[in-house]
């Protein structure tokens, strides 16, 4: 019991660290540029995730399938931390995390609809429009004329939940790898991709920068990469993927918080609502029941 409780504890810290991410990289986006953030982000994630592999016991082993999607995964990496990064710097941090957290798990599930790996029914159709809404629901989508809605910060975010969410799925092409792995070797390939093709260091030596940018830059790359990722897959491992995806839940409102307290956001009780009615949906259609957390934590 005491060891379910201290796993739900490092499960919530990781989704703390995710949560963190959205905030601190719109502070740093006033230091650096997108790629700069890519090049150096998952440079320091590689090196700090080597003692992960002396302490898992892990090898460095990886069959060329898996190393050709490594790749893939890699280039929708740096996209991804573009666009999120991007969609931070142009809006508000708080509604970037809970739009892009909540939004990434229903476009997977929209993908495989379409795909025809899902066969939908009646309660799932009725999820995706209450997930829908509640997008809409966030965005404030009444108050906009058309051409608002789709405002240069809502693109970014759009375009990065999609590339998380084309992850998501190659990602469950990959076999017979620890995650741990493949998180390696995605962010070793993110990194040197980004350096070779789009890095252009103009915002001068990282050396230079201030107390702030320090402690926002490590915490990025080690607390909300290198443990957080760490913790979640460790934790998926021993709970289950479908038990475990639901501290993911957890990410919007930290996200939202930590917005307000890092960065003065005012909280939008819209942007609660919303994440409240996505959360519905998504445990809706992947459905998920959070009765292990009761047993796990309450049972005598």
């Amino acid at each position: 019991m005491m060891a379910d409780r201290k796993l739900f504890l490092w499960m919530t810290l990781a989704m703390l660290g995710w949560g963190a991410s959205w905030p601190i990289a719109k502070i740093l986006s006033g230091y650096i540029t997108e790629h700069e953030l890519v090049t150096y982000r998952y440079a320091l994630t590689v090196l700090t995730m080597l003692p992960i592999f002396y302490w898992l016991k892990l090898s460095f082993k990886i069959e060329l399938k898996n190393l050709v999607l490594a790749i893939v995964i890699g280039v929708l990496l740096i996209f991804y931390t573009k666009l999120f990064f991007l969609g931070t710097k142009y809006g508000t941090a708080g509604l970037a995390g809970a739009l892009v957290t909540t939004l990434m798990p229903i476009i997977v599930y929209v993908l495989m609809l379409l795909s025809r790996q899902k066969k939908p029914r009646t309660k799932d159709w009725l999820a995706l429009v209450l997930g829908v809404a509640g997008v809409f629901t966030m965005i404030k989508v009444w108050t906009f004329e058309l051409d608002q809605i789709f405002n240069v910060s809502n693109v970014y975010l759009l375009w990065a939940a999609l590339c998380w969410a084309l992850m998501s799925i190659a990602t469950s092409y990959t076999k017979s790898i620890h995650p741990v792995v493949l998180s390696f070797y995605v962010y070793l390939f993110a990194t040197l991709i980004d350096w070779l093709v789009f890095f252009n260091p103009s915002s001068g030596s990282i050396f230079n920068m201030d107390q702030t940018f320090w402690l926002g830059f490590v915490f990025l790359a080690v607390g909300s990469t290198t443990f957080a990722t760490t913790m979640y897959f460790l934790g998926v491992q021993k709970l289950g993927s479908n038990k475990g995806s639901v501290f993911t839940f957890l990410v919007p409102f930290f996200a939202i918080g930590l917005s307000a307290i890092l960065l003065g956001e005012l909280l939008q009780l819209t942007t609660l609502i919303g994440v409240v009615m996505t959360i519905v949906s998504l445990i809706t259609l992947n459905n998920i029941n959070f009765s292990f957390l009761k047993n796990k934590l309450f049972k005598n």
